[in-house]
């Protein structure tokens, strides 16, 4: 009796023994694996989250078909380049501007180009867009503010039941061939044969423009230092005006810094001085450098 209890013994601790043996091993499985999917996930949100900032800007709307336009002779041809500053649906003061440069080229052909925000907020917004897209055979990069209004119209397009906002109900009249134009302004424009860039936010000095943020074409004012690293701000009361730390070679031209008015530097130009607030509308020959300002039929917004 006592040698088969022995015996039962023995085998009961090996096959225990086997029994734990395949537990730790399926432990050891089980903890690499869940290690080994903690690193995928982890390197594939960084890859998402860096593909998304490179595909999306803040209001995560799908990148035009060409985000950098470049221009060459063949698209200017013989005609005088005139850099316009925002709009923001001021019609008749953009009327005005045009016939006023048209006076100065002695029978050459204008080529406006816009700095961005072409209608919000202002008295004109939809006829805006209208003579812009139509009429007058130009080009024009992509505003916060373009950026709002197209934002508006996908959702409208998206949900049947999205409520547009007050301040944006003006977009409704918009047609699809509006949406489209919108839809497709590029964040940056550059001309290489003039040395040259229109962008309506900013741009951060050091980094190439296929790299730079989207949110930042259309949104940044200033610069600050974070570390080592420029960093930028939406915020003009932090840091220094983004222009003045810019150093080329290429000269931009900008708009969207309203509060800071006309901003003249070695390798920059705002040209955003503020026509919806009751100030000026400004546009200058990129050749001649020559500035026209048409002072604002009327202040149509209190400044914040």
């Amino acid at each position: 009796m006592l040698t088969l209890y022995l015996v039962s013994v023995s085998e009961y601790f090996s096959k225990s023994t086997t029994f734990l043996t395949h537990v730790r091993k399926l432990t050891f499985i089980s903890i690499m694996a869940a290690l080994l999917y903690c690193i995928y996930s982890s390197l594939f949100n960084k890859i998402t989250e860096t593909t998304s900032n490179k595909r999306s800007s803040k209001n995560n709307i799908n990148l035009p078909k060409t985000p950098h336009l470049v221009l060459t002779a063949e698209d200017i041809k013989d005609r005088e380049i005139f850099i316009i500053g925002d709009v923001h649906g001021c019609l008749d003061e953009l009327n005005e501007l045009l016939h006023l440069a048209k006076s100065k080229l002695k029978g050459k052909q204008l080529l406006p180009i816009f700095v961005g925000d072409l209608a919000n907020k202002g008295p004109h917004n939809v006829s805006t867009i209208r003579r812009i897209r139509v009429e007058l055979n130009g080009y024009a990069v992509r505003g916060n503010h373009d950026e709002a209004v197209l934002k508006q119209c996908l959702s409208r397009q998206e949900r049947v039941d999205y409520i547009v906002p007050d301040k944006y109900k003006w977009t409704t009249e918009l047609v699809a061939d509006d949406i489209r134009f919108i839809q497709e302004l590029p964040y940056t424009i550059h001309i290489p044969s003039k040395n040259s860039v229109i962008v309506h936010g900013g741009l951060v000095p050091g980094t190439p423009l296929e790299e730079q943020d989207y949110t930042n074409f259309i949104t940044m004012r200033s610069l600050f230092k974070d570390g080592d690293t420029l960093t930028a701000s939406a915020n003009r009361l932090i840091g220094k005006p983004w222009a003045s730390l810019w150093e080329g070679p290429e000269h931009v031209y900008f708009g969207h810094d309203a509060a800071r008015k006309l901003q003249q530097y070695s390798y920059a130009t705002g040209l955003d001085s503020g026509c919806l607030y009751g100030n000026w509308l400004t546009g200058i020959f990129l050749d001649s450098q020559m500035m026209i300002h048409v002072k604002a039929k009327k202040v149509y917004v209190t400044p914040e």
